[in-house]
């Protein structure tokens, strides 16, 4: 005999996906195409390389994100959300330190943090904190660091981050919510978009064409443009 409360849960999640499945995985598709593009163009690059694992891994966080919105399961999404963040970034690190990501894989320690990678990227990569900045300064996202309001999600951090569960079902979020999510997932593909940007613009005509033009709408003036490619 099956439970009220399964019953209850298993109806909303999927009156949701019957409902808005569709509409929200175009949305999130839309909001994830740059970092999909960058995936193909990072694996090319980089092939055969061990630590590749790293970017299947964002690529199945993308899609995992947006099959828990679909079923309106938006806190399981921003898990995934600021998942693809860590992993892009681990992948930045571990891509050329074969040692050291033999012993994550053979020990589990020594995986590296958001901040300790960032850090490595300004002091190792002479034009990466300047092209940065100038990027940051011309932000279309809201959050500078959506890493961090994820972050507050995902372990609580205040009281309107706090899961508020009554039953079972209730984990079915509102639709506004579930919108809020989709747009999280664009400002993640931002955010990562610039750090690779930052890193990979020196080969400006080697990236491909279809990551070029939403940069470059983002330039208001052409000094500013002309800082960053310096």
């Amino acid at each position: 005999m099956v439970s009220k409360n399964v019953r209850e849960l298993a109806q909303q999640a999927h009156d949701n996906c019957m409902s808005r499945g569709d509409a929200v995985l175009l949305q999130a598709e839309s909001a994830s195409e740059h970092l999909l593009l960058w995936l193909g163009y990072l694996k090319e690059i980089e092939k055969d390389n061990a630590a590749n694992c790293l970017l299947e891994g964002a690529a199945s966080a993308i899609r995992e994100a947006a099959a828990c919105i679909a079923l309106g399961l938006v806190r399981p999404a921003l898990n995934s959300l600021r998942l693809q963040i860590d992993l892009f970034l681990a992948w930045l690190y571990f891509k050329d330190h074969k040692v050291e990501w033999e012993r994550v894989q053979s020990k589990g320690d020594g995986f590296k943090l958001k901040n300790e990678i960032i850090k490595y990227l300004g002091d190792n990569f002479d034009a990466f904190s300047r092209r940065y900045g100038v990027l940051e300064a011309i932000k279309q996202r809201r959050e500078k660091e959506p890493y961090r309001l994820l972050s507050a999600h995902v372990h609580g951090q205040s009281e309107p981050a706090l899961p508020k569960i009554e039953s079972p079902a209730d984990v079915v979020a509102s639709i506004s919510l579930q919108d809020e999510a989709i747009a999280l997932q664009k400002e993640c593909s931002e955010y990562i978009g610039d750090i690779l940007y930052s890193l990979y613009s020196n080969n400006w005509h080697a990236l491909p064409s279809n990551l070029h033009p939403a940069l470059i709408a983002r330039f208001k003036t052409k000094p500013q443009q002309a800082e960053f490619f310096e």
